[in-house]
């Protein structure tokens, strides 16, 4: 229903505009000057009303359910992986039943999950978090860091492996 109001809006600005034109060239005739202040006033009523319609369609489009997950991804990965009902809200200036049902959306997708903390809920990117690699030898369990050049355990001489944490 909003689209539809939003879309009629924009619509109804192209006869005001294209009127306002013909009322600007009705105006050029000398003593016509009436009909040119009138169709100032309709093309700027035209233009008005354009882009409060496209404005508005546009609103409607990025808060749409769909694109609103899609969105959430992009502004957890923006954060580092995780985010929280509130921060979604303040970025897109949605209702905060929005905001939730868009992230329990992709929870129950599997491509986030919920986790308690302190007195909020954080909603957890698994695939978005940071990862730190370290090798580590597969038999006595030595960590060593990935920028030194051994490719042997010093300690047992295992071939050492390289995990992602």
């Amino acid at each position: 229903m909003k689209k539809l109001v939003a879309a009629l809006i924009a619509l109804l600005s192209v006869p005001l505009f294209v009127f306002g034109l013909l009322f600007l060239i009705a105006g050029t005739e000398p003593g016509k000057g009436g009909r040119l202040l009138t169709g100032l006033v309709m093309i700027a009523a035209g233009i008005f009303m354009l882009v409060v319609g496209l404005r508005r369609l546009r609103r409607l489009a990025l808060i749409a359910p769909a694109a609103l997950k899609t969105n959430a991804v992009a502004l957890a990965r923006r954060l580092g992986g995780e985010l929280t009902v509130a921060q979604l809200r303040a970025e897109y200036r949605i209702s905060e039943e929005a905001a939730r049902e868009a992230l329990e959306d992709l929870a129950r997708d599997n491509t986030c999950r919920r986790e308690r903390r302190e007195d909020r809920d954080v909603y957890v990117f698994t695939g978005l978090l940071p990862s730190l690699v370290e090798k580590v030898c597969p038999y006595c369990n030595t960590k060593l860091p990935v920028r030194s050049d051994l490719r042997k355990c010093p300690n047992c001489g295992a071939q050492l492996d390289l995990k992602k944490t």
